[in-house]
């Protein structure tokens, strides 16, 4: 089959130009030529022969012949199908390569009309050329693969993060409510309990009450009967019996008296029974005005269950690097930002020997070293190598008569301003007054591994409003 089509090949080709014919034409010598190769070979001064055997010709003869046409076109049609490496148009090895077209081309396209004007050159080069431009084009997009991939992996440590935040989150909220449903139940059995005892105590005093009357009851009803039926008698037995039977009617018992208080206090136990357990709940609730937000927190931070605490730690843990957190300073922000009003919370640092406390703007930038000062968004004073310091521009030195063991940090958004006291002393330690942000938000940096900064809580009240 290969030697046919070979042959077949051979004898669709023109003697000229080595290519399948292009509107073929035969000579009275039965030479076959494509009609534009042989203009071509005639177009000079000399006499129209056959270009192989030399016999007269003449332009007459130059008449396509129209079967021969169509069975060149169906041997290039069956090896384009054939032969993915050839030129659709002309069924010819694709050897070139067109600039203006970013296609492959065989050597009739060079001629075209289609790729007139275009350039063309050597597939070799070209694909050499074009793998270079290629692999060159593929850089930026290997740069954003990794990239995807690096925030791919970030986002299923974040799924996984948000999983485990839920499963221990859950566990605390079930906690804290067991501990608010034993509170309730404790006080429910103890309210039920004291009504029992009440109403055994004073069922037992109606009870006596009763048992007495009962008694002067029948004592009354013995008389009364015994001295009807003397009266019944003869007169000599009647009078005989009179002396004593007076005498029996001069013991005249006192009336019953109601007793006072002797019913159930109902509205000891139900009046306002909410307000009075919520009252009363008070003793076993701790309430902190600041609550340290994990997802703000450097990966050097252990943080309490109830939010209040940071510890630093030489180790490091496995977290997100979400947007909202630091991941350079020892840093972490406080989960309330605070927008107008006054706000005061405390920070004991009884041993921590390198601590920042004050407020920070909402919009500053949480990835990398930050400078602390108020331009940059930070209004904090800070204890660092022994030396207490307020980080404005320059850092000033703080004013004190002992070292505090708390901070009070007194926030007032309305006046822009926020100082810092020692609960100690009346003097405050030290006050910025250029609070310029529409949210701040309380901000805590340590990095002493002895010991931890904590938000303290304070006394909770309950008080009726008129």
């Amino acid at each position: 089959m290969a030697t046919r089509h070979a042959r077949l090949e051979e004898d669709l080709c023109c003697p000229i130009c080595g290519q399948i014919f292009q509107q073929p034409v035969v000579l009275f010598c039965r030479h076959r030529f494509c009609k534009l190769c042989l203009e071509g070979f005639w177009s000079g001064s000399g006499p129209c022969e056959c270009p192989l055997c030399c016999q007269p010709a003449s332009v007459g003869e130059l008449v396509v012949n129209s079967t021969l046409e169509k069975t060149c076109e169906g041997f290039l049609g069956e090896r384009r199908r054939n032969n993915p490496f050839t030129c659709r148009e002309h069924g010819e090895t694709l050897t070139l390569f067109c600039l203006e077209e970013l296609q492959p081309a065989c050597v009739t396209c060079k001629s075209s009309i289609s790729h007139k004007g275009h350039r063309l050159y050597s597939l070799e080069d070209a694909s050499q050329d074009c793998k270079a431009e290629l692999r060159n084009a593929l850089k930026p997009l290997q740069e954003k693969l990794n990239l995807f991939r690096k925030i791919k992996l970030t986002y299923d440590q974040t799924a996984e993060h948000i999983k485990r935040q839920a499963e221990h989150t859950e566990g605390q909220i079930r906690t804290e409510f067991e501990a608010l449903h034993q509170f309730l139940h404790d006080e429910e059995a103890a309210r039920l309990s004291e009504l029992k005892r009440e109403e055994d105590q004073k069922s037992q005093i109606m009870m006596e009450k009763i048992d007495d009357i009962e008694k002067e009851i029948a004592s009354l009803t013995k008389t009364i009967r015994i001295s009807e039926k003397e009266m019944n008698s003869q007169d000599t037995p009647f009078l005989q019996n009179y002396k004593d039977m007076i005498k029996r009617t001069w013991h005249v018992p006192q009336d019953p008296e109601m007793i006072s208080a002797s019913l159930v206090d109902v509205a000891k136990y139900t009046g306002s029974l909410k307000f009075k357990v919520w009252e009363k709940m008070k003793n076993i609730i701790q309430y902190t005005p600041v609550t340290l937000d994990p997802n703000t927190a450097a990966t050097c931070f252990q943080l309490s269950e109830d939010l209040a605490t940071l510890l630093y730690c030489a180790q490091t843990f496995k977290l997100p690097d979400n947007p909202e957190r630091f991941d350079v300073g020892a840093e972490i922000l406080g989960s309330e930002g605070f927008r107008s009003g006054k706000h005061s919370w405390e920070v004991e640092v009884k041993g921590n020997t390198y601590w920042v406390i004050g407020v920070a703007s909402e919009s500053i930038d949480r990835k990398g070293k930050h400078v602390l000062t108020p331009a940059e968004g930070f209004w904090t004073i800070r204890l660092r190598n022994g030396e207490y310091k307020a980080c404005s521009a320059p850092w000033s030195p703080l004013t004190m008569n002992r070292e505090p063991e708390v901070v009070r940090v007194v926030l007032d958004m309305d006046r822009s301003k926020v100082t810092f006291y020692d609960p100690r002393e009346r003097t405050a330690l030290y006050t910025f007054t250029d609070i310029l942000t529409l949210r701040a938000l309380p901000y805590f940096c340590s990095a002493c591994k002895e010991s931890p900064l904590r938000v303290l809580p304070v006394r909770v009240s309950v008080s009726v409003g008129h």
